[in-house]
């Protein structure tokens, strides 16, 4: 799609997400409670989940249908596990919905992975039910209490975001399929192709120093909702996904935030261009790094990426932005 097509996308982007927000803009924390990136109990059981071979839809066609999966030699139909899994055992209030362990795995797919379409925030406690780790476990960024995606989600956009996070970024390697992809790697996809475009207006605006337009004011938006605490990254299970999500949410995020926040960028130029430069390198080092993982060399180009050093840092950027 064309920059004046994506203007239109972060429009409806900006819409959707400010009508989310109203309906939970705090910071919400229960004693005994924390939202997570990293799954390791997930992670730990879904090595020996056992499910059906079905097939999922590629970027080809279809999004993956990510709840056809049912437990076998258990006794119960699919229905029963499917009830079950999906039981709204939410008091009015809470966030998320109570989870087992046991739950999530009939949720898992052919790789192991767990992907939840409808009610992706789930509340999973340790043996002890002492503590409750929520986490997304979608493949979209999703506000944490409305629990909808907070971007575009249609398998157009989709197909021609994965197309460019692989042969678009470096032509010639070897990619996974989008079936084979984590949740995390999906919703970076999403979010990093969106945030592509936003970062490519506001660079025309600070050519030519005018900040006026809705297109720019709608990528200033689109980066507040996405910095936020509410605006959910699928949580990681892999441990690839781990190093994917930590970046995302300790130097990605914060820079965004940062963007976002400042005042009357035509009045202060100087300031608004520094935060940008910092939080465009950011995001491109970060494009860099998923390229990699979701390709089947990622072991052979990760060492040699990380071989690269330039001043103490791991070099991931591949120029995605230029």
């Amino acid at each position: 799609m064309k920059a004046k097509a994506y203007i239109i996308l972060l429009t409806a982007v900006i819409s959707l997400a400010a009508l989310l927000t109203a309906c939970g803009d705090s910071k919400k924390q229960i004693e005994g409670e924390s939202t997570t990136g990293a799954a390791t109990a997930t992670t730990t059981t879904t090595q020996n989940a056992k499910v059906d071979n079905a097939e999922q839809a590629g970027v080809d066609g279809v999004v993956s249908n990510t709840t056809d999966q049912a437990t076998k030699g258990n006794g119960k139909t699919y229905s029963d596990v499917a009830k079950e899994a999906t039981k709204p055992d939410r008091p009015a209030g809470q966030i998320g919905l109570n989870t087992t362990q046991e739950q999530l795995l009939t949720f898992a797919d052919r790789y192991g992975l767990v992907r939840v379409q409808d009610h992706p925030i789930r509340r999973v406690s340790d043996p002890t039910g002492k503590h409750v780790n929520i986490a997304n476990y979608s493949d979209s960024v999703v506000n944490l209490y409305t629990e909808e995606p907070i971007h575009l989600n249609t398998d157009e956009f989709i197909h021609e975001a994965y197309n460019f996070f692989t042969e678009g970024v470096a032509p010639g390697e070897s990619y996974k399929k989008w079936e084979e992809t984590s949740n995390t790697e999906r919703g970076l996809v999403k979010m990093l192709y969106l945030s592509r475009e936003g970062l490519h207006i506001l660079e025309e605006a600070m050519r030519t120093h005018d900040y006026s337009s809705p297109s720019v004011q709608n990528t200033l938006g689109f980066f507040k909702i996405a910095s936020k605490f509410e605006s959910m990254m699928p949580v990681a299970q892999t441990p690839t996904d781990i190093s994917l999500y930590d970046m995302y949410d300790q130097r990605v995020k914060p820079e965004w935030k940062k963007l976002s926040d400042l005042k009357n960028p035509a009045a202060n130029e100087k300031v608004f261009t520094a935060a940008y430069r910092k939080a465009r390198d950011e995001t491109n080092n970060l494009m860099g790094l998923l390229n990699i993982m979701v390709s089947t060399e990622m072991e052979k180009r990760l060492k040699a990426a990380t071989d690269q050093q330039n001043t103490g840092e791991i070099a991931y950027s591949m120029h995605v932005l230029t």
